[in-house]
């Protein structure tokens, strides 16, 4: 944004709707959640208000006497695809509504994630918007003592101070060994990085039951993050008898070194081995053999939990909120039997 532009010269809501390609009715209830607006448009209207330095008047006029509010944004890392869009997103409502977001990191550490947590609220944050580790318990308490508002994003716990915003990962595993067994596959091994979180708990859950309704067998593997002993435990696995004919990878983290194993094992993809990754980096439809996914629905998370968030903020409304969402799989060509899409 040009700052010599004159009161007259800056971007209004109507040019905003241009940029977007939406109603000024749309904008305006993106502005001001009136009306429900769909995740693609909601996603259209914040890049422009982002692109062009939108602000509305009564978001002006507060920050002329006041500091700009502050969101806080605790996730545990930035490494799979599905993590980096939920902030990406973030980043971008934050500019839309006139809010900073401040964001770090934990690492799944609990008491990292305490520690980071505290440190936002000391910095008195208008609101927090969690992605929880394992064991959240300690920093729930912090944050239902503090009083600020607070959104869990990804994992739901059963602790009823707080709102909580998840894709619906049981469902989605069900739905992908359905479609697994349509395809034939037999056997299918699950790699997963921290077996105790809850997120993780519910699709080795989902894979298993649903295993068993469809008569494949399945099989799950803690991954080692050292990716030369990672290397070393699928090489053993796929030497085995009984060895898996899909290989399902939690995250995209781990799928980019099980392709990098696999290949370095001069085995084939789907021929030898199907994959799967419950993510989608932006390189999994151009690697070859297309990548098949299970499609995070980011855009209606990050705007789900947004939401809330505000209106907790602004309207000082209870918590209590639970919002599931769909996944969606994508079949590609990495499964053998698949219908490539």
């Amino acid at each position: 944004m040009d700052d010599s532009r004159t009161e007259s010269q800056k971007p209004t809501i109507r040019d905003v709707a241009k940029r977007a390609g939406v109603s000024v009715g749309t904008v305006s209830n993106v502005l001001n959640r009136r009306i429900p607006v769909t995740p693609k448009r909601r996603i259209a209207v914040a890049r422009a208000i982002a692109a062009m330095g939108y602000r509305p008047n009564r978001i002006a006029q507060s920050l002329r006497g006041a500091a700009p509010r502050v969101v806080g944004l605790v996730a545990h890392d930035t490494q799979s695809a599905y993590f980096a869009a939920l902030l990406d997103r973030f980043e971008t409502f934050g500019a839309a509504r006139g809010y900073e977001v401040m964001q770090v990191l934990t690492r799944s550490d609990p008491a990292v994630e305490l520690r980071r947590t505290k440190a936002l609220l000391d910095r008195q944050v208008d609101g927090l918007i969690l992605v929880p580790t394992a064991r959240p318990q300690a920093t729930f308490d912090l944050i239902a003592e503090s009083g600020v508002p607070a959104v869990m994003v990804d994992r739901a716990f059963d602790d009823p101070r707080f709102d909580y915003v998840t894709m619906d990962n049981a469902a989605a595993m069900a739905r992908l060994v359905r479609d697994l067994a349509a395809a034939s596959r037999e056997r299918s091994l699950f790699v997963v990085r921290w077996p105790e979180r809850v997120t993780t708990r519910a699709r080795i859950a989902a894979f298993e039951r649903t295993g068993r309704k469809t008569g494949i067998a399945t099989s799950v593997l803690a991954r080692d993050p050292d990716d030369a002993a990672f290397a070393r435990q699928i090489a053993r696995i796929l030497e085995s008898t009984g060895k898996p004919d899909t290989i399902v990878a939690s995250n995209s983290a781990i799928a980019l070194p099980l392709l990098a194993t696999l290949t370095k094992l001069g085995l084939a993809i789907p021929k030898d081995v199907s994959v799967v990754a419950f993510d989608e980096p932006i390189w999994a439809p151009v690697v070859s053999p297309p990548l098949t996914v299970v499609r995070h629905p980011v855009d209606a998370i990050a705007g789900s939990a947004w939401d809330i968030l505000i209106d907790r903020i602004e309207n000082r409304t209870r918590a209590g909120a639970r919002v599931t969402h769909e996944a969606e799989i994508v079949l590609r060509a990495s499964v053998r039997g698949a219908r490539s899409v």
